[in-house]
């Protein structure tokens, strides 16, 4: 942050930060290539008509834009999250877009509503990633929470799927039993994204109770890690074999 703050001082007065680089000032989920080229070589906008900004390790870009497009993070000029959210629709798959979406709805921390990405949509209609930002304010759910859980909602609608529901609490009678990333409640399946941090011993040992209980209630899990998306039909067909399976009564 600091290193953008400095380059920030350094443009001039119309010059802000755009695309991954606003994305990354706002905390919206970039995938970690697009998140290190964030920070490694800076987007620096300006409005159209203006010449761009040609400073070594900077990209340079030439946006339309409106007064209410810029805001400021600390002091840093960059685009507002809507904004970017446009402009990423340009780079990013609808799978990532939607993780954005998602993000930018978040019934725990929303920075906009379902309406303003609808409208935000219309404003670049037939513009570069029009599609991409269509399907992703369809397909955006403000129930989710992580990047990944989004990606494989959406791996699965976009395979013909049913949309699983997202973050549903479990209970036994009046207990709390857990609270489950994807979940097709007619199949009692639930599908848990699980990220580097669930190798910690500790970790491990807690998910092990959790999908014992959860078992013991007829539930039945299937664990998704950051390889599966390297065979995105494996996975697939796994989650179908799962979902023809008869449920556990």
């Amino acid at each position: 942050m600091q290193l953008l703050a400095a380059l920030s001082r350094a443009l001039p007065p119309h010059a802000f930060f755009c695309g991954p680089t606003a994305a990354v000032l706002h905390g919206l989920p970039l995938p970690r290539p697009l998140d290190a080229v964030a920070w490694e070589k800076p987007v620096i906008g300006v409005p159209s008509g203006q010449n761009r900004i040609r400073r070594p390790r900077t990209t340079g870009r030439a946006l339309t834009v409106v007064p209410e497009d810029i805001v400021e993070v600390d002091g840093i000029r960059c685009t507002s999250p809507l904004r970017t959210w446009a402009e990423l629709a340009e780079s990013l798959g609808v799978g990532q877009l939607t993780a954005i979406s998602d993000r930018l709805i978040s019934r725990r921390h929303p920075l906009a509503t379902r309406d303003d990405l609808e409208r935000t949509h219309r404003r670049f209609l037939g513009g570069r990633g029009s599609k991409k930002r269509r399907l992703a304010v369809d397909l955006a759910d403000e129930r989710a929470e992580s990047p990944r859980e989004s990606e494989l909602r959406v791996l699965l609608i976009q395979a013909g799927l049913p949309a699983p529901e997202s973050n549903v609490e479990i209970f036994d009678g009046a207990r709390f039993v857990a609270r489950v990333d994807l979940l097709y409640p007619a199949q009692r399946l639930v599908m848990e994204y699980d990220g580097d941090h669930h190798r910690d011993p500790v970790q491990w040992s807690k998910d092990q109770s959790r999908r014992a209980e959860l078992e013991s209630l007829g539930y039945r899990m299937t664990v998704v890690t950051a390889r599966d998306f390297d065979d995105p039909v494996a996975l697939l067909g796994r989650i179908r074999r799962l979902l023809a399976q008869t449920p556990v009564a």
